[in-house]
């Protein structure tokens, strides 16, 4: 019998989801950065072994919105766990239950099967993991907990079993051997934002969008065109940087990583660009991210 089915990863900024589902698949399906909101579109990666195919969902973090752009990310985080077989809610055990914990906790309506997953155990006591436990234990009184480190893949193979165990019998959705390629436009874009996220100032990284405009491919190599978007001439300039050093570096560093993971060189052309309130505004939402 194949199981199959889709999983929700959901749960605050910065919990961990993103190196989890890394950490599962063995490669790099998601931005890990230690930023929060880095992730700001669902991410999908599928994992397969002989009892099945489990496709999973890495939504953005569930935070209070303040601008229009927060609102949407936390609709996809909704809307994915509304259509999922399973849910997996990420919580980090290292930090003490608090506001935003509660603030989830209140948003979050889940009909599907759940299982809360503690991240980041080897940061904290036992103790204070068994306090966290006891808490979210006490919200959701029904459903598994289980710990899991992904920097040591403790517990990752009983995640991934308790999951199996929660779905039924059903179709592989990925049937070619390489089960599920990301679309190329979506990687660029991914790669592109982690290195702005890493390698810019604080008031940077949640200011700025990016697009990919145009792809070239063909048998020896991909060369793309990005368009980086901003709010201030200010961001734009940190963006360049002095003698447009920190563009070249952002260029460079995602060339590298993509030309790696592509297994052919990646040339990318870069243009920065400033749209005044992006996040608030409806239009440019709508042109930039086609939301």
């Amino acid at each position: 019998m194949i199981k199959s089915g889709f999983v929700t990863i959901a749960g605050r900024p910065n919990a961990g989801k993103s190196t989890l589902l890394n950490t599962i698949l063995k490669e790099k399906r998601a931005i890990v950065t230690p930023k929060p909101q880095t992730t700001n579109r669902n991410i999908q990666g599928v994992y397969n072994d002989l009892r099945g195919q489990i496709v999973f969902i890495d939504t953005p973090g569930i935070h209070k919105p303040k601008t229009i752009y927060g609102e949407h990310l936390n609709k996809q985080a909704y809307k994915s766990i509304r259509g999922s077989e399973v849910t997996l809610l990420v919580v980090d055990a290292s930090v003490i239950y608090g506001a935003g914990d509660e603030y989830l906790y209140q948003k979050l309506k889940i009909d599907s099967p759940l299982i809360i997953v503690l991240t980041k155990i080897d940061l904290a006591s036992a103790e204070h993991v068994a306090a966290v436990k006891a808490k979210w234990q006490e919200n959701y009184k029904e459903a598994p907990i289980i710990e899991v480190s992904s920097v040591n893949n403790f517990n990752i193979a009983e995640l991934v079993t308790l999951i199996f165990d929660h779905l039924d019998e059903g179709p592989l959705y990925f049937p070619e051997p390489e089960d599920y390629e990301i679309k190329l436009e979506q990687y660029i874009n991914e790669i592109v934002r982690e290195k702005i996220i890493m390698l810019t100032r604080e008031e940077i990284p949640y200011s700025v969008a990016v697009t990919v405009d145009h792809i070239n491919k063909n048998e020896n190599d991909i060369e793309a065109f990005l368009t980086i978007y901003c709010e201030k001439e200010s961001q734009k300039g940190i963006l360049i940087g002095k003698g447009a050093k920190m563009i070249k570096r952002i260029r460079l560093q995602a060339q590298y990583e993509l030309s790696n993971y592509l297994k052919k060189p990646v040339l990318l052309e870069i243009l920065v660009k400033v749209e005044p309130m992006w996040r608030s505004d409806p239009k440019i939402l709508k042109k930039l991210l086609g939301i």
